[in-house]
């Protein structure tokens, strides 16, 4: 594989981030640059669905005693929000660097179905065995698209005439892999995959109900037996356990990015007891909701 330290490191140059920790938005629609010289322990954060590139440095997932790892030879596909203990390996020598592609749907959409109107075989919509979380092994073909891509980042006019083409092609070769059927999943609601996928956005956008998974299957078309069993494939978590973390995500951002009051950042996510809401709150980051400021980097990627 080829080395693109050098040019990770020009671009944190270019965005300064040298020697801090951050995450930038780029002249790009959807990417996102990040950088670390720190080591991180493993700390709750959620992931939103998107393509996580490493350039330097190494990260280890952790859910349900499975461990991913994640680094420069292999990038992290998530089709789902994704709530997860994540661990950062970086130094000042050696710092964490990399891109995170946001999942633009229509844009998926548009991509996979140029693929299937060629290659209408390519996607198994009888797989009942994907999940939301995929390693995703780096070729030769995504290194040179990587590198396209880090080239054209120097200048924020390559940036914003070229950038975007490239992200469609990364997105359009990582279909093309084994890998990528759950994309091509998430986008078809004929399948367990794409209806659980549904569920969780309908749940997303408003926290503050009180779920059943009774009624969540109901709202997926599926039967109770089929959904709670296709959920916890797709996500590795219950969905009751599930919706709690992501309850429990958003009370956080609350908190720490609106300024909200840990007892109406409850009331928004859906505890009527303030005091059920710290226990829960503090038995995920390790800190009460009163000092949610101090959980830091791993919000980010």
């Amino acid at each position: 594989m080829q080395n693109l330290a050098h040019l990770y490191a020009k671009l944190t140059h270019r965005y300064q981030l040298a020697n801090k920790q951050g995450m930038v938005s780029t002249e790009i629609a959807g990417l996102r640059y990040f950088h670390s010289p720190h080591y991180s322990a493993p700390t709750a954060m959620v992931y939103e669905p998107g393509i996580v590139i490493i350039g330097t440095g190494k990260k280890t997932a952790y859910l349900d005693n499975k461990e991913i790892q994640y680094n420069a030879e292999q990038h992290l596909l998530l089709t789902v929000p994704s709530p997860l203990e994540c661990e950062t390996i970086a130094s000042q020598d050696e710092p964490l660097q990399g891109l995170f592609i946001e999942l633009d749907l229509p844009k998926l959409h548009r991509i996979a179905h140029e693929i299937l109107c060629s290659l209408p075989d390519i996607f198994d919509s009888k797989n009942d065995t994907l999940t939301g979380i995929v390693p995703v092994p780096v070729t030769e073909e995504l290194v040179h698209i990587q590198r396209r891509l880090l080239n054209v980042m120097q200048s924020p006019l390559d940036a914003r005439i070229l950038g975007e083409g490239i992200i469609d092609e990364f997105i359009y070769r990582i279909l093309l892999l084994p890998q990528g059927q759950p994309l091509f999943a998430l986008i078809d609601l004929t399948t367990h995959y794409g209806n659980i996928a549904k569920t969780i956005n309908q749940a997303q956008d408003n926290l503050s109900k009180n779920y059943t998974v009774e009624g969540l299957a109901a709202f997926s078309g599926m039967s109770v037996s089929a959904f709670h069993r296709a959920f916890k494939q797709v996500t590795q978590q219950s969905p009751l356990q599930y919706i709690k973390k992501m309850r429990l995500f958003k009370a956080k951002t609350l908190i720490v990015h609106e300024k909200v009051s840990v007892s109406i950042a409850a009331q928004k996510v859906g505890y009527e007891s303030v005091s059920q809401f710290s226990r829960e709150f503090k038995r995920l980051f390790k800190v009460p909701p009163s000092q949610s400021e101090k959980i830091g980097y791993p919000e980010l990627v």
